[in-house]
Formats: structure tokens, sequence, C-alpha cells
């Protein structure tokens, strides 16, 4: 993953080959956990984090505990 390579969030899973729905810049996308206001980054397993891995990339904002509003 790169910074230039991050779109948005799948709305779920899928394996190669299928055709992918994904959730882009100013969309928001459902998560759980989450801290209302805090920014989070995208790790390099793919999970999100309060801290930037390197590269550093950034998800979004945490509306609420369930709802982040996707920076891309």
């Amino acid at each position: 993953m790169t910074t230039e390579n991050f779109i948005g969030f799948s709305s779920a899973g899928y394996s190669n080959g299928n055709t992918a729905t994904i959730k882009v810049v100013g969309n928001t996308t459902t998560q759980s956990s989450l801290t209302p206001g805090q920014k989070y980054f995208v790790q390099q397993d793919g999970t999100l984090g309060l801290t930037a891995d390197s590269p550093s990339v950034e998800a979004g904002i945490a509306l609420t505990s369930t709802s982040l509003l996707i920076k891309g």
C-alpha cells in the first residue's frame, strides 16, 4: 500500500475476479470502536489506527463510533 493507491474502503469482502464496490473520498464507511473526532490511518495489515504507519496513509476522521468520513 502507498499513499497513491489508497482510494477508499470496500463495502464487503471480495475474492479475485469479482467486481467490488468501493466507498471513496467524502463518503462514509462503517467501522467499529472509533473515537469521534479522531484522525485514523490505514495500517500495513489493513486495519485502522490512531498513529501513522510507514508509509503514512490517512483513512479519515471518525464522525461517530461506527462511522468514518473517508479522506482518501
